[in-house]
């Protein structure tokens, strides 16, 4: 600040200061010494980042927030002047879609993929069902009849999902908008399953995955990569490489004065957090027993309008990602990794409203439309489990034995409403969500083990009988409820999603041609539900980034084939240490 300016206000204060005093009393003038010294000793009127007042912050802290006011920018500070008018702080950004260098992105991808899966194609010669006769292929593009369920092991066609993630990643990352990139996870699907594997089926579940669950996906680890980018913390910024596509982008365009990734977030809004800690649960090897065993996690939860959360009034429409989530889970029990979770949500779509007063009372809320991705893998203790043997070789399955399956979920949760509501009284907080969504499945059969003990399943369904799993659509209904108080939070949710499996369109539906194939006879409807809840409760460690957690969770399972019922339940126990980015 220039002297001029200091001295003219010390003046102002001065002169304030020398006439008030003969109007108030003994007590009253000693206050008012003390208030006008403070003042004197903190006023300035230069520039205070947004996001240099964000860091100060603690998550979740909703503390009246201080007005700054600013008429200079701080030397000391290297970010962009929030006053810059907004044409030119985009100009500096240089937001500008790079259609054509994320479409040569792509395309070096989908050459390399290609032609590796041609150069390995012998390798899925129980896949090939058309030849490059103008008579398969009219059949392939021209009706319904290569459209199928494929008949692939689980861990092939739960992973399509994170193909279309990569794909959609190279459009988000250079600039192009959510429904922009929209297209590349969905043609790249299409292309890949129409041209590039003309031998096979059209996979319906494999451009489910891709396409739909790789938006969700690819969204939710955009928005992450994007935060930790704009991170106030070393170890945050460093981890931005988790998403190395915007670094790459990034770099390409490092010569721009800001960056098109700049966004300023209202850090005590957001929750994303490493957690490690210990879990007792079972083990694939021992699924009766609980036992002791190591939790690492990385989660986020992340709201991208600047004002969510603090002071003031809001009431208008987005169309582009307010809210996103990506959470990855894994499960150690000595050297073998015995769990793997992934957890994506977007809500592109929808209101919000709020209204917050200055001393921290108020609400926040907002409804829209929103879709998710849900991975859940125990770990195989079979090689027909782990998907190791091909479908065209059935003796080695062992059918004569009973199954021995584990627990997995692959899941795409469609457009659903999604509302989430928080009331905000000073120090406490109440946070209530709710989501519905209808949603496509491929879902481990609960049943299944010790149906097959007494039972013939050769006649089944096909991933069913060879891999344990089977394709289905139901409802998923989802809640949350949080209560926090200064730097404690209590948390409980639940989870419930209910499928029917899908009939008729297995990949082997008809099939009698080949001897080493079994067909589909017993084409009979299959039912499973999953319901996971559970308990749990924080507290942030003063001046530090972390926080100690305990959680109670249970997941109950049900499942039928024909009038053959199971059910389990599984709980689990955490304790371990957030470490805040």
């Amino acid at each position: 600040m220039k002297p001029v300016f200091k001295k003219a206000a010390c003046g102002l204060l001065l002169i304030a200061y020398t006439f008030l005093p003969a109007f108030a009393s003994p007590e009253g003038k000693k206050n008012d010494h003390r208030v006008a010294e403070k003042f004197l000793n903190d006023f300035s009127l230069s520039l205070t980042s947004f996001k240099r007042m964000n860091s100060l912050l603690e998550p979740g802290c909703q503390e009246a927030t201080p007005v700054f006011f600013s008429l200079s920018r701080d030397n000391h500070d290297d970010s962009i002047s929030p006053l810059l008018p907004v044409t030119e702080f985009n100009r500096m950004r240089d937001i500008r879609p790079r259609l054509g260098r994320a479409g040569l992105e792509l395309a070096a991808l989908m050459s390399y993929s290609q032609a590796r899966y041609w150069i390995r194609y012998s390798r899925f010669i129980e896949d090939w069902q058309f030849r490059l006769t103008w008579s398969d292929q009219r059949r392939r593009f021209f009706t319904t009849e290569a459209l199928r369920f494929d008949s692939n092991a689980f861990y092939l066609n739960w992973t399509h999902a994170f193909a279309g993630m990569l794909y959609y990643e190279f459009a988000r990352t250079n600039n192009l908008s959510l429904w922009q990139s929209s297209i590349f996870s969905i043609g790249g699907s299409l292309y890949w399953e129409y041209f590039v594997e003309w031998r096979e089926v059209i996979s319906i579940n494999d451009n489910i995955m891709t396409a739909i669950g790789g938006i969700s996906l690819g969204e939710a680890w955009y928005q992450l990569g994007r935060y930790l980018y704009n991170s106030p913390h070393a170890v945050s910024r460093f981890l931005s490489w988790l998403n190395p596509y915007l670094k790459f982008n990034n770099w390409l365009d490092r010569k721009k004065p800001l960056s098109a990734f700049h966004h300023n977030y209202n850090l005590s809004a957001q929750d994303v957090y490493l957690f490690l800690g210990y879990r007792r649960s079972p083990v694939s090897a021992n699924p009766t027993v609980n036992t002791n065993n190591l939790a690492f996690s990385l989660h986020s939860r992340l709201y991208t309008d600047a004002g969510y959360g603090l002071p003031g009034r809001i009431d208008e429409k987005f169309t582009e990602p307010l809210y996103s989530q990506l959470d990855f889970d894994f499960m150690y029990h000595g050297k073998n990794r015995e769990e793997i979770g992934a957890t994506a949500k977007i809500v592109p779509l929808g209101r919000i409203k709020q209204n917050i007063s200055s001393d921290g009372h108020g609400y926040s809320l907002y409804y829209g439309l929103g879709s998710s991705f849900f991975l859940y893998v125990k770990r195989p203790i079979t090689d027909y489990d782990a998907g190791k043997i091909p479908v065209n070789k059935p003796d080695d399955f062992r059918f004569e034995l009973p199954r021995d399956f584990r627990d997995k979920l692959a899941a795409v949760h469609f457009v659903g409403p999604v509302i989430e509501a928080a009331w905000y009284s000073g120090r406490w907080k109440l946070r209530l969500k709710v989501e519905a969504y209808p949603s496509f499945g491929m879902i481990n059969s609960l049943p299944l083990n010790g149906y097959s003990a007494d039972n013939e399943i050769r006649s089944m369904k096909s991933t069913l009988k060879f891999y344990g799993y089977y394709y289905a659509f139901g409802p998923d209904f989802e809640s949350l409820v949080e209560i926090q108080y200064r730097r404690l939070r209590l948390q409980a949710f639940s989870n419930y999603v209910y499928y029917r499996s899908i009939q008729g369109l297995d990949r082997f539906q008809n099939e009698t041609g080949d001897e080493n194939i079994m067909p589909v006879t017993d084409d009979s409807v299959l039912f499973d539900s999953r319901w996971h809840y559970g308990t749990s409760i924080e507290y942030r460690l003063p001046g530090t980034l972390f926080s100690v957690t305990g959680s109670f969770e249970a997941v109950r399972r049900w499942g039928r084939i024909h009038d053959f019922e199971e059910r389990s339940l599984e709980k689990r126990l955490y304790l371990g240490v957030k470490y805040r980015l």
